[in-house]
This record gives structure tokens, sequence and C-alpha cells, in this order.
């Protein structure tokens, strides 16, 4: 039930759940987002968006278009709510569904940001396949895990690393990296890929 309200938030539990997530995540998302340099000139996805907090923040940073997409009513609820009296929500374009359900825009994405998320999507290769035809050629993506299972260590934290970066790598991105950052109750890893094999 608990990984349920993690995975799909629903009702007044799964609003509850998105609060605890916005608690737990708010570093990881400020140090994920370090990897993206997000400009005003940028259009910028997050997948899995929770209680919207990491929408919120980028928001402020004035960007030409900023989109979130997560599977749970609830939390799509709350996020309407509280980007609706933003003063870019004209530029915010929040979507209920699967990332593999995202049809191409009008221009191409240009960073794609993920946080505890990737580990509940049923067809993350697919996924990332996806998205990357979603990217624009110098496009971006930083996917950020922190392990909470039961038993899971630091260990687990480099094996996760080690499988995004074969998920990036066999989804044709380029220029992969993993960094590491000491969190509690175990290291978080965020891996990032380019489009391209240029770095930028």
């Amino acid at each position: 039930m608990l990984y349920n309200q993690f995975a799909k938030p629903e009702g007044v539990a799964g609003k509850f759940a998105g609060m605890f997530m916005e608690r737990e995540n708010k570093e990881l998302n400020d140090w994920t987002l370090s990897f993206l340099d997000v400009g005003k000139k940028d259009r910028v996805l997050e997948v899995g968006f929770g209680s919207g907090a990491a929408l919120k923040k980028i928001a402020t940073l004035e960007p030409e278009s900023l989109y979130g997409i997560d599977p749970s009513e609830a939390m799509v609820e709350m996020v309407l709510k509280k980007l609706n009296a933003h003063p870019n929500a004209k530029q915010i374009g929040i979507f209920h569904g699967e990332a593999c359900h995202l049809l191409h825009f009008h221009k191409p994405l240009d960073k794609i940001y993920s946080v505890n998320n990737i580990t509940f999507w049923e067809r993350p290769a697919e996924i990332l396949r996806h998205l990357r035809t979603l990217l624009s050629e110098k496009g971006k993506i930083a996917l950020t895990i922190v392990p909470h299972e039961e038993e899971a260590t630091n260990d687990t934290t480099e094996v996760l690393g080690g499988q995004l970066q074969n998920l990036l790598v066999k989804a044709g991105f380029q220029h992969v990296c993993i960094y590491y950052k000491s969190e509690k109750p175990n290291d978080a890893v965020c891996v990032t890929g380019m489009k391209k094999g240029m770095v930028g």
C-alpha cells in the first residue's frame, strides 16, 4: 500500500505522500537541477513531478517553457493549484499520464529530469528511448535515485548508478556521467546524458 502511494499517490493519503516526498527530495531536486543549468531559453520537462516543488523552483528561472507529467491524479490536482497563481503559469504545461504517452512538442525540449521516479517505470528502456526523441540536438537528461529498500546500502546506490548508465547508453544517449551525493539513508546517484556527444 505504501509503495503504491509513492508510485502513484491517490486521494488524501496520496497528497500526504506527496508532501513527504517534497520534503525528502528538496536537496535532491536542487542537486539534480545543478547538472542542467536551466536558462531562460530552455524548454524543460520533469517526469514524475510529485508535489511540484522542483517545477515551482524552475518556474522562477523563467524558462521558455516548462512541462511536467505524472500518473497520479492527486499530484496533478495539487500541482495545478500550486502553480495556478505563479507569474509564469502560462509557460507551464501539466500532463496526467505516463512519459511514453507524450507526443512530440511543437519545439524540441532542452532538458529532461526525474528524481526518485524511474524505479516506478514499467518499461524504463523504452521510455528513455522515447524521451530522447523529444530532446533537441544539444538536449540533456538527468536521472536521480536514492534507494530506500530494506537492507539497501551505498553499494546498492552504485549498482543503481551502473544500471541507469546502461539504460541511457542503450537508449542512445552519449557523454553519460555518474555523480554521487552523501544522503540518508543511503547515498544518492544522478546519471546524466546528452542526446549528442557534445558537452553543454
